[in-house]
């Protein structure tokens, strides 16, 4: 079962904003993916919401705004094409391949522009759309084609990953 500070299926068509008190979450011009599924699965570490004003930094709450730094701090993580079938709940990822690197054996995510993050549910996932500014829901296929589309560049793989939940 996964712990959401909101049903998943009740934060669908919300701007970040209703999850955010921070003035980050009104500035639609920024990407909030990983802001989203961090105020949504409680995730404060690394860069925050609420690390832009001396005010904000005195608040309890806050959320983590990096996709990378979410993907690097899961334990359990790789190639969507090997994740454990054991794992019908989990973050979904998606990058380019060549931001992604291989440090000895453990697989970590760069600084890249083009990386995107969910939340996986038996086949659905919940994530931020940024160009419409809502949560969304789609089919695992369906966000698979529509991040293959959006990152698509000549030379580069756009690449899946999953994450288990922290």
């Amino acid at each position: 079962m996964i712990h959401t500070t909101v049903p998943l299926a009740d934060a669908v068509g919300k701007h970040i904003s209703h999850f955010c008190p921070f003035e980050l979450g009104t500035q639609d011009d920024l990407n909030h993916c990983a802001h989203l599924v961090s105020h949504l699965m409680g995730y404060e570490f690394g860069s925050t919401c609420k690390n832009r004003t001396w005010a904000e930094k005195q608040r309890p709450e806050g959320a983590t705004i990096r996709v990378n730094e979410i993907f690097n701090q899961c334990l359990d993580r790789g190639a969507w094409a090997d994740r454990p079938a054991h794992l019908s709940s989990c973050l979904i990822f998606v990058t380019h391949k060549s931001n992604m690197d291989r440090p000895g054996h453990l697989l970590r995510m760069k600084d890249g522009s083009k990386k995107h993050i969910g939340i996986y549910v038996a086949g659905t996932v919940w994530h931020y759309s940024n160009s419409a500014d809502k949560v969304v829901q789609d089919t695992e296929m369906g966000f698979m084609r529509t991040f293959e589309r959006a990152y698509h560049l000549p030379g580069e793989t756009v690449t899946f990953y999953y994450g288990a939940f922290l």
